[in-house]
């Protein structure tokens, strides 16, 4: 099939573009990063985006692994300055908590952005195993942990803003760690010039609708009078609770609701999904009045990158080497990331990194290790969790039960999909479920709540062992409950005692 005209000159830009620009780190070892696909050997799939995916990858020339993010121009749905702009911000960047740029190339519908490969993965990665191996309750990281780590992040923001950038997605998911207890900020795809020429005397205001809706500031959200670098603040304090309980908050619900909540409710703190007001006492003062100073509704009240970097709570960071003892001890490496084939029934497990693998066949390769221990925090203000840990463990300890299910639904192209996985009660919740398969990609976001619910219904409701349901994703007028036409059905295959 022939490319169109502007096409083809969209593609001829992007050349051109990205062979100007090129980290001064290049020509390291004596040896030029190359330019030609023929000198990467490609590896592990460990970043899937809607335009994007990111390999590990070996540089053959210098004997060098690093990371390659390939943006399909086929899909680019923004406009060409916007591409343009990600190459010029990505490559102009050169601090130590920035995630580094080697060079760019095209290769035929794909630009190939070559940056360094943070082994650890992202900090989104290490959450999720630490709360897959143990019990996670009354929270993942303690303080120390979290000062070091997001001190590191307020150095590389600080960076950013000194040099008239926002980034505009800040998040666990964006900060890549390597063994050596480096913390970089990644992912430029929505990061954008504040001023013109680096003159930051004339800033200018943002009013573009950009980023993740759980990390999203209120006047991102508004579109009213638009925004400034205070909005990666905002974001930096949605991260805060988010290393400490897990998740962001309203993370469960659709990015309306979400939206809504933020703009109606007041500013979210640690304890605003905890399900009692006891659940993060762990978490001191100095911590959470840093989180209260990031979450001011008016942007003018929140601290700078600078500012925050005198805040108290970082007086307790601690340096590289901590971090690399503490995430080497967890083990995680982007090698451990599975893939997942879609278009096929199978099976949906969790490995023991945390994450989803969807399985074509039948084997059942679920985690074994199902009594996780609590996870432990020591913080000055509090020596122990006195009883709630203990009676959590009793409650999960009396013999839970094991519900062996499948959901069956139609995918986009209305192939039938049986997915397997196994809910174990004190343990697992349907929230929890439901959550997991909108991010392995299986079940669209606002789909999220039906099937909640109903499986929350079925399991309530032992003489009954299948229940079928319609979908909110699917027209009312093309819905076929006999054919599974926008309808799912979930089904109890076996239950068993753990």
């Amino acid at each position: 099939m022939s490319l169109s005209v502007s096409s083809i000159l969209l593609k001829r830009k992007v050349r051109m573009a990205a062979l100007s620009t090129s980290n001064s780190d290049t020509v390291t070892q004596g040896v030029p990063w190359p330019n030609n696909e023929d000198d990467y050997e490609i590896g592990d799939l460990i970043g899937v985006g809607a335009t994007a995916v990111v390999h590990s990858a070996l540089c053959k020339p210098r004997n060098q692994k690093c990371a390659i993010k390939r943006i399909s121009l086929d899909k680019w749905k923004s406009s060409l300055d916007e591409l343009l702009k990600e190459i010029q911000v990505i490559s102009s960047c050169n601090h130590e908590n920035v995630v580094t740029y080697y060079t760019s190339f095209v290769v035929k519908e794909e630009l190939w952005l070559v940056i360094r490969l943070l082994e650890g993965g992202s900090l989104r990665d290490v959450i999720k195993h630490k709360m897959k191996v143990s019990n996670c309750r009354h929270g993942v990281f303690d303080e120390v942990t979290i000062a070091t780590v997001l001190k590191e992040v307020l150095k590389g923001l600080e960076y950013f803003h000194n040099n008239g950038k926002i980034h505009r997605d800040i998040k666990a998911g964006n900060i890549l760690l390597g063994k050596d207890g480096t913390v970089q900020i990644a992912d430029f795809g929505v990061s954008a010039w504040l001023g013109s020429d680096k003159d930051l005397s004339r800033q200018k205001l943002r009013h573009t609708f950009v980023g993740t809706p759980c990390w999203m500031a209120p006047e991102v959200m508004e579109q009213d009078q638009g925004y400034d670098f205070k909005a990666d603040i905002w974001s930096f304090g949605i991260t805060a609770i988010e290393l400490a309980t897990g998740t962001a908050p309203y993370c469960k619900y659709p990015p309306m609701k979400v939206l809504m909540l933020t703009l109606q409710n007041d500013a979210p703190d640690l304890d605003t999904c905890a399900d009692d007001k006891t659940q993060y006492k762990i978490y001191g003062k100095t911590f959470r009045k840093m989180i209260n100073d990031c979450l001011q509704k008016n942007p003018t009240k929140r601290p700078t990158a600078t500012e925050l970097l005198k805040h108290p709570f970082f007086k307790k960071a601690q340096d590289k080497k901590y971090l690399s003892q503490k995430f080497v001890d967890i083990g995680l490496s982007v090698e451990l990331k599975a893939k997942r084939h879609s278009g096929a029934s199978g099976g949906l497990h969790r490995t023991a990194t945390g994450q989803w693998v969807w399985n074509d066949d039948d084997d059942d390769d679920s985690d074994d290790d199902n009594n996780k221990p609590m996870n432990e925090i020591q913080n000055e203000s509090s020596s122990s969790d006195e009883d709630e840990p203990g009676e959590e463990q009793n409650a999960t300890s009396n013999s839970p039960k094991i519900y062996n299910l499948v959901l069956r639904l139609r995918n986009d192209r209305l192939e039938l999909n049986e997915i397997k996985f196994a809910f174990i009660t004190g343990k697992d919740t349907s929230r929890s479920i439901a959550t997991e398969l909108v991010e392995a990609g299986l079940l669209s976001p606002i789909d999220w709540a039906p099937i909640a619910k109903n499986l929350a219904q079925l399991l309530l409701l032992p003489e009954s062992d299948s229940i079928t349901f319609n979908l909110i994703s699917t027209p009312t007028n093309k819905m076929d409950e006999d054919k599974l036409i926008g309808f799912a059905q979930i089904c109890i295959i076996s239950i068993e005692c753990e």
